[in-house]
């Protein structure tokens, strides 16, 4: 089940805030929202929620067994086998394939390739149980001796497949008690409403001019670079819009999840962007990886690339995702070294334009690296005019004139110009009349959203696949 879908929208939700609010107890409360969870990953992975519940149950063990002792070997005895275990499982189900796939094309063997059916969402919800039990062998965390509650924190459904990847410390207290206001349902239907309007009004639209851009049979050099970007307005409104959907819907049930995404496309560095775009996998890797490896106090250099070779072989079993990452640690390293140094000394201005461009053109190509999957040489060559027809033809003129507003609008959202017209007038508005204006953003939002969706019911995100 997703999101942006009917029956979610019109059935499964209604259903949910009937259930929940009905009910005043907190401990039953807890248990609808676990039993509606459950069936909302149930709807589409009938099979792998009992894998889910398996890895949640493990972790609630290793989690006690932890902190049961204060002999440290057995604490890194438990904790050691609480990291196999997860991931071994993301590897099973994840890499298998692929590491079979490599092993027989580097020696030239034929080993039988293994076929399983990746469940959604694992490696968010992998990420979150194995937090979980480090937090508490660091003692960042208190251990859960709730079962129920630790199977909430994995398993609820906001954020279950696609993040954001909730730390267990971060939200602690609130699955043992929350308070609901008008006021806090009202903003979190706000968020939902405008993450379901990036996802079904500009995401979905962006994904139909890739598909007729690179549909046509000649290649041209405006046409490849125009589906680049397309392509990073798709990945950025698509993601960030179930962020928002998932923060959102967190709030109307009294959870707080942290930002995922701060208008990434405004940076001037690759540096500055990996700070604002998928923020709870950039700090995963941070708490996780790059500091107990050394940070920035010794070999930052291989520390960052360890860190973005696991980070691109994260989103994906595939040899394009490891460049993708590879180049970004290599982006990264240059910037450490030089050329942030060289913006800094330029006058303010040109260096704003220029860092501004750079990131552009440095995040558009990093993701038509992250896009072709296959024929990924041939196909960066286009974008330097290798193979081309041409620059341009008819067809591709064509499509984007009859798609230039669409790309006038998703730029202008990539930017906080909104917000910063809100912030400035608000205090200017008065309440009743900024709670009309948002409840008819809501409105409007929903009913243009919904109007797509009667003629497209299936719209998945993209980062289910990851």
């Amino acid at each position: 089940m997703v999101f942006s879908n009917l029956f979610f929208l019109y059935v499964f939700l209604p259903a949910l805030f009937l259930a929940y609010f009905i009910i005043k107890n907190d401990a039953y409360r807890r248990a609808v929202l676990a039993a509606f969870s459950l069936l909302f990953y149930a709807w589409g992975e009938p099979v792998c929620v009992f894998l889910m519940v398996g890895l949640v149950a493990a972790d609630y063990l290793f989690g006690r067994l932890i902190h049961a002792t204060r002999v440290e070997a057995l604490r890194k005895l438990w904790l050691t086998l609480a990291i196999i275990s997860n991931l071994g499982v993301l590897g099973f189900y994840k890499y298998l394939g692929f590491f079979i796939e490599t092993l027989n094309t580097i020696f030239n063997v034929t080993i039988p390739t293994v076929s399983v059916v990746m469940p959604i969402g694992i490696s968010f919800f992998t990420f979150q149980t194995m937090s979980y039990v480090v937090d508490v062998y660091r003692e960042d965390a208190d251990v859960q001796k709730s079962f129920p509650k630790l199977l909430l924190y994995v398993s609820f459904f906001p954020q279950l497949i696609a993040g954001p990847i909730v730390r267990y410390k971060d939200i602690e207290a609130q699955l043992a008690s929350r308070a609901v206001s008008v006021s806090d349902f009202n903003e979190g239907l706000l968020r939902f409403a405008q993450g379901l309007g990036k996802k079904v009004l500009i995401a979905d639209c962006c994904e139909t001019v890739i598909n007729s851009l690179y549909g046509l049979s000649e290649v041209t050099l405006l046409g490849r670079w125009a589906g680049a970007v397309f392509f990073t307005l798709q990945l950025y409104f698509d993601f960030s819009g179930y962020s928002d959907m998932a923060i959102g819907l967190g709030r109307m049930f009294g959870f707080r999840f942290l930002e995922n995404f701060k208008y990434p496309l405004v940076s001037k560095s690759a540096t500055e962007f990996w700070r604002r775009w998928h923020i709870s996998l950039g700090t995963f890797f941070r708490d996780y990886v790059y500091i107990p490896l050394g940070g920035n106090r010794h070999d930052q250099g291989r520390n960052i690339l360890v860190v973005w070779f696991l980070t691109g072989l994260w989103h994906g079993a595939s040899w394009n995702f490891v460049l993708w990452g590879l180049y970004y640690a290599a982006l990264l390293m240059i910037e450490k070294k030089t050329l942030l140094k060289a913006f800094e000394r330029m006058p303010k201005i040109p260096s704003a334009i220029l860092s501004h461009l750079y990131t552009v053109f440095v995040t558009v190509f990093g993701f038509a690296i992250f896009y072709f999957d296959k024929n990924l040489f041939p196909s960066l060559g286009y974008l330097f005019g290798i193979g081309t027809a041409g620059f341009t033809d008819i067809f591709t003129d064509s499509i984007l004139l009859d798609n230039i507003l669409l790309l006038a609008a998703a730029v202008l959202f990539t930017i906080p110009v909104i917000p910063a017209l809100w912030g400035r007038f608000k205090d200017k508005i008065p309440y009743g009349v900024s709670r009309v204006l948002k409840t008819l953003v809501i409105i409007a939002l929903i009913a243009l959203s919904t109007v797509r969706l009667v003629g497209n019911s299936y719209s998945p995100f993209l980062y289910f696949r990851f």
